[in-house]
């Protein structure tokens, strides 16, 4: 009996479920569904668009797309188009990758004035996601201050950072690279309520700050010997090594200073988006730390001038009606990738946004080894019931056939050494398809 499974999200949680399944159980049918018109989740829309080797993943994503046993339909909504309780119907299993991709909020006063938007927001913009193309970020000031101190955080203040030959090679958007190329942003601060010991960047990440063409990389005055003496910097790992080599500012040399600057700002808790509607700064106290290495606030507080704030400090899942889910962290409520009766979850929206890409094999092997040790007696239809369901309903669908051309297409009018000009706008992908 051939297995008929649905995959809700087509990111790399999706993609390492469907190939997990297919090297345990090769009669098998599995349809990916998203609700953009595009495949590869997060890959495509949150990995930086200068970070091409990581997105390199998409070569493995494509051979499996390209299996005869997977379709895939884009444009269709769980929970909008089609609901849970009906795909039950159709298909044997079915596994929940959604992903998250909602920014938690700084939650203090201020936060929703313009001007202050999340990482899943202005990351989205700049990598040409649907939902944020007209998200038009005020970047008309000097200053743009990021809260965060893991890999998100350094992706848009590099972005913010590069000048227009850097950025050549990539695919960040027309619009995003005007934007951001004519803005007048020379002084980026990222912080970090803990120290430096404490960041979540990663070697690779931290290296790239310090080879920026125009903009130089620095601590805040003070930050070194705030390190708590008990740690042997030389025993560090090398993205520490790297991030304490960064000169602090006040040890700059003004003349061979470059156009821009990215300071690391540590132990700095923020209070208040300061302005009247449209951000023009804020407020933060300065932490320390106790005997114990805790970090505790001290009741001091300093201002920053800024016009742009981003917060990079994580994300929330997404509901879907029918699906258990816990509000609190924003994640499907599963036991070992496990929802209840075939009904299986993988990647962030499993276990919360960690890890890297490679992370989400693991989740997808656990749900091919659940879905292989069941036994499947009812000779569901799957893609036969999708299909008919949807032409029933007249509701209209991006297939596979129909991303290669757009994917063939976004390669071919691509130019100045860019990978590809990507569409953003589901009326102009409608109107390539149907030309």
């Amino acid at each position: 009996m051939t297995i008929k499974i649905a995959i809700i999200g087509s990111g790399p949680s999706a993609f390492y479920s469907a190939q997990s399944i297919l090297k345990l159980n090769q009669d098998c049918e599995i349809d990916i569904i998203d609700k953009l018109f595009s495949p590869f989740g997060l890959v495509r829309y949150g990995v930086a668009p200068d970070h091409q080797k990581t997105k390199n993943v998409i070569r493995v994503f494509e051979r499996i797309l390209a299996l005869e046993q997977v379709e895939f339909f884009g444009d269709i909504e769980v929970g909008k188009n089609i609901s849970i309780e009906r795909l039950k119907l159709f298909y044997d299993a079915i596994i929940i990758a959604t992903g998250m991709a909602i920014d938690r909020p700084l939650g203090i006063k201020g936060d929703n004035k313009q001007g202050c938007y999340g990482a899943a927001q202005f990351v989205g913009w700049y990598n040409g996601h649907p939902d944020y193309k007209d998200l038009n970020p005020i970047l008309d000031s000097n200053t743009a201050v990021i809260i965060g101190n893991g890999n998100v955080a350094i992706d848009c203040a590099r972005v913010l950072a590069k000048n227009k030959s850097e950025m050549a090679s990539s695919d960040i958007t027309e619009y995003s690279s005007n934007t951001i190329i004519n803005s007048p942003i020379k002084k980026i601060y990222i912080i970090g309520r803990r120290g430096p010991l404490d960041a979540k960047f990663t070697t690779v990440e931290i290296r790239e700050m310090g080879e920026l063409q125009e903009c130089e990389s620095v601590l805040s005055e003070g930050t070194l010997s705030q390190i708590p003496q008990t740690q042997d910097l030389d025993n560090l790992g090398k993205q520490y090594k790297i991030l304490t080599s960064f000169p602090e500012s006040n040890s700059l040399n003004t003349s061979s200073r470059k156009a821009k600057t990215i300071e690391f700002k540590f132990y700095a808790k923020p209070l208040e988006v300061l302005g009247d509607d449209k951000v023009n700064g804020i407020r933060l106290e300065i932490n320390r730390l106790n005997k114990k290495n805790n970090v505790i606030g001290t009741g001091e507080t300093f201002e920053l001038k800024a016009g742009l704030i981003i917060t990079a400090i994580g994300y929330h899942g997404e509901k879907i009606d029918g699906i258990p889910f816990d509000e609190q962290s924003g994640k499907i409520i599963n036991k070992e990738n496990i929802v209840d009766n075939n009904l299986y979850t993988a990647g962030w929206i499993a276990r919360g946004p960690t890890g890297v890409i490679g992370t989400n094999k693991h989740d997808g092997d656990r749900v091919a080894k659940g879905i292989a040790e069941k036994k499947f007696s009812e000779n569901k239809k799957g893609r036969s019931n999708l299909k008919d369901f949807f032409s029933e309903n007249k509701i209209k669908y991006i297939n596979k056939l129909d991303w290669q051309n757009i994917n063939e297409e976004e390669i071919k009018r691509a130019n100045n050494g860019a990978p590809r000009k990507k569409f953003i706008d589901f009326d102009e992908i409608y109107k390539f398809i149907n030309k």
